[in-house]
């Protein structure tokens, strides 16, 4: 009884203690070898290498010897449960979140999706493209469901302090995952129970750009109640990732309290409530342009969270859970104080989304059924303010010069004074925003609305055993009213077959999805008709529910106890397929909608258990992710999409490979290092098609992105403007040959980048009684590699990879 109990993977690590029985119970692996300790007072830690496998429920017993004597005692016996899902899948647990560096200040959860994830591949500011797709990600956290966004431009993401494990699922989802589906984090935060007397840990570290942090986590309970308390801060002076090498005005901050009550009335019923608040404000990073203007744009969000969750035993058989909830986020965007501070646009927000709702389902195991059926209803009550004006007479002139260089005078308003003023029709000028150019006697574009998201659904899946078969069927059903309305019904089907000889798995699957509209900036998005406000339509557009045909195949195999290998390859076919589009480089998002969208790629994982200290892990990922016009909503400032063309978060292989070595085995809070080594080929760049628009870019723009023309290279204050050499391009951008571009087949893209995190640190490099000193020191781009994310994205911005980043942290536990 209270023996503590780890299990570990190279991307896990669990933690629980035995019951008054000895027994314990790790729920919901994936198949996989790992590294099974357990620790008591007065016996010397026993360590064995265990296998999950695929579908089945088995038991493990393992003997404690008493310290410095020669008897045995039989200590606890524990179970593996693992679930039947036909569907790739990625455990992620407290080892990981700990020792995993984050690239992202603020956005630590984010980072470890990312790097973890295969399939996955990176984008600023916390945003990750899924499969091929923008931000298509639903979390479950205990059980409570979000599907919008929660990168931290959006909203203030939950702290990874507060995650015990994680679990992504990157196949056609089972029926009882709606929405959102491209990539689904099941998330279980941390609790009180059985933790005993008060106890905690307290940590501050410090690392480059002035970025302090500080975390206190603290427990406590008995076997019928807990719980736990976090809060954490940061201060960052690169707080966002900027449109510059060097971050100017980049200061933020951001803070989180959350704390979770669990309850056991009784051995079969168990509640839990949830509840976190968090405040974040943060400069919006300015170009040198934007700097010498003195522009002062700042965003500044507030969140809370409420959430009950039960779970009952109804019988050996039956499982009951259910949550209930109420969320809510606003965000507000500020201009400068003058407005033609702000270039070259001025832009304002206010905007608030609150979620309410509640889910139940039932779970049924018996023989070879595994059956789980549950409803949903969700309420989605959504303000939004929005102002916008342009103040650079360059931004949409409708005239260019000799070079192609917009010409900025404030008199031309129109393509037909061009000849006369001895100047050409420029081809990129968009009339639907003269009304809007306030260097061109516009007026403010402002924007007020409400509405009510309505969303209601229902499943039923089964997983049957037959023989080394798995069949899983399952049939969902989704109702959406809002600014449009749809309703689908969603047949789910899946094959497994286990090759028990040699630990083979093959799987296939097919799912029908349907999709609902982004919420964030819905209602503007809604009425700005086809093209976006750029295009000027006067008819009123809502974004409507969209459908999807999913289809995966994969193949699992087991090496011997420590390592295995998953692959995986999907094909999505979308009708009415979402985006956002941001403008500029701010933080403000759009939702768009698409006819279609055709989406296909890889997915691969390996994984090394412990052996002998070492463990590690490779996730890969390919996807080709193509959009199909015309696309309607949003507000598009940026360069607009051909009738087929690939996306900017379309990319073509990225990898991540962690590899971290415990120094001793005997000892479970021993020091260890770790390495992490991230390849990407590159993001589309829809916003230079060929050498000749890159001339006609402004010369921080040029800068950005090291354009160069022989051994000349554009700087701000002198644009390239002509370039006779065969010898030139972009440092950062692989710019196309001449003649040669295609939005589809040959896009101009992001160049490769290779980038290296290292990580040394031990939980306990002090101990004495109950309180224990720990250390840990992260290197973030140890090469200090000159890197883009993106490049005048219509969906990003432009935004480099963050310079060599030293963190130090120091702990104490108690």
């Amino acid at each position: 009884m209270g023996a503590a109990v780890q299990l570990n993977a190279s991307l896990l690590r669990l933690n629980t203690t035995t019951d008054n029985v000895g027994g314990f119970c790790f729920r919901n692996l994936q198949p996989g070898p790992f590294e099974l300790s357990v620790t008591a007072p007065g016996f010397l830690a026993q360590h064995q290498a265990v296998v999950a496998g695929v579908t089945n429920t088995h038991g493990i017993t393992i003997s404690l010897r008493v310290d410095a004597k020669t008897e045995q005692v039989t200590v606890v016996e524990g179970t593996a449960d693992v679930g039947s899902l036909n569907v790739a899948q990625t455990q992620i647990g407290t080892g990981l979140l700990e020792n995993l560096p984050s690239e992202s200040v603020n956005a630590a959860l984010s980072s470890i999706l990312t790097l973890a994830t295969p399939g996955v591949a990176a984008d600023s500011n916390g945003v990750f493209h899924p499969l091929g797709e923008h931000a298509e990600t639903s979390f479950s956290i205990d059980g409570q469901p979000i599907s919008d966004q929660q990168s931290r431009i959006f909203s203030n993401q939950i702290s990874a302090n507060t995650i015990q494990e994680m679990r992504t699922l990157q196949g056609a989802p089972p029926a009882e995952f709606g929405d959102k589906t491209s990539l689904i984090v099941e998330a279980t935060t941390r609790s009180g129970l059985n933790s005993g007397k008060v106890n905690g840990r307290l940590s501050l570290g410090y690392g480059s750009f002035g970025t302090p942090t500080a975390s206190v986590e603290v427990a406590s309970g008995s076997n019928r109640w807990g719980n736990f308390l976090a809060l954490d801060g940061v201060n960052s002076q690169r707080f966002l990732d900027v449109p510059e090498f060097d971050p100017l005005h980049a200061h933020g901050n951001a803070e989180n309290v959350f704390d979770r009550v669990d309850w056991r009335s009784t051995e079969a019923t168990s509640l839990h409530l949830n509840l976190s608040a968090a405040r974040s404000w943060f400069q919006v990073p300015n170009t040198y342009d934007q700097q010498a203007a003195q522009q002062d744009q700042r965003q500044h969000m507030t969140s809370f969270n409420l959430g009950l969750g039960l779970s009952h035993v109804i019988s050996p058989a039956l499982l009951l859970t259910g949550n209930a909830w109420v969320r809510q986020d606003r965000v507000n965007y500020f201009p400068s104080a003058n407005l033609f501070s702000d270039q070259p646009a001025t832009l304002s927000q206010s905007r608030r989304l609150t979620s309410t709702g509640f889910r139940t389902d039932v779970t049924y195991a018996r023989g070879r059924h595994t059956a789980k059926g549950g409803v949903q209803m969700q309420v989605t009550p959504l303000a939004e303010a929005f102002s916008t004006g342009l103040t650079d007479p360059a931004f949409n002139s409708p005239c260019v010069d000799g070079h192609g260089s917009p010409v900025p005078d404030p008199l031309l308003t129109t393509p037909r004074q061009c000849s006369a003023a001895g100047y050409e029709s420029n081809a990129a000028y968009q009339p639907a925003l003269l009304p809007y150019d306030l260097t061109r006697r516009g007026s403010l574009f402002d924007f007020r609305g409400g509405a009510t998201i309505y969303e209601g659904s229902a499943y039923l899946q089964d997983a049957i055993k037959l023989g080394q078969f798995t069949a899983n069927l399952g049939l969902r059903y989704d109702n959406y009213s809002g600014l449009s309305r749809g309703s689908g019904v969603q047949p789910r089907s899946g094959l497994t077959y286990q090759v028990g000889s040699t630990g083979t798995v093959f799987h296939a699957s097919y799912a029908r999805v349907f999709l609902t509209p982004y919420n964030e900036n819905l209602i503007l998005s809604s009425s700005t008709g086809a093209g976006g406000l750029a295009a000027g339509s006067s008819t009123v557009q809502p974004l409507t529910p969209a459908r999807r045909n999913q289809f995966n195949v994969g193949v699992e195999q087991q090496f011997g106890a420590h390592f295995s290998v998953q692959a995986e390859y999907f094909w999505k076919f979308t009708r009415g397929a979402y985006d956002f589009n941001t403008i500029l480089n701010t933080p403000l998002n759009f939702p768009m909608q698409f006819r279609k969208s055709k989406i296909d790629g890889a997915l691969v994982r390996a994984t090394l258990a412990n052996v002998h200290g070492l463990s590690a892990f490779t996730v890969m990922g390919h996807s080709r992710s193509r959009l199909f016009s015309p696309e309607v909503g949003g507000i598009n400032f940026g360069t607009a999409y051909a009738p087929v063309a690939r996306p900017d978060h379309d990319q073509g292989f990225q990898q991540t490979t962690n590899v971290q070595y415990q120094f001793s085995q005997r000892e479970l809070r021993a020091l260890w290092l770790g390495l992490t080594w991230r390849y990407d080929s590159g993001l589309v760049v829809v916003s230079v098609p060929d050498y000749a628009t890159a001339l006609t870019l402004t010369g921080d723009e040029q800068y950005a992105m090291g354009l160069y023309c022989g051994s000349v290279f554009a700087s701000v204050e002198q644009p390239l403007q002509t370039c006779s050499s065969p010898h030139r391009g972009a440092t950062l951008i692989h710019i196309v040959p001449d003649g040669t571009y295609n939005p589809d087949t040959n896009p101009s893209r992001i160049r490769p980048r290779n980038l290296f995190d290292v990580a040394l640190g031990s939980p306990s490099v002090w101990k004495k009684d109950r309180y224990s000193l720990g250390a840990k020191v992260t290197v973030v781009n140890l090469a200090d590699k000159v890197a883009l994310y993106n490049f005048l994205s219509s969906f990003s911005g432009t935004h480099f990879v963050a310079p060599r980043t030293v963190q130090g942290e120091i702990t104490v536990q108690f």
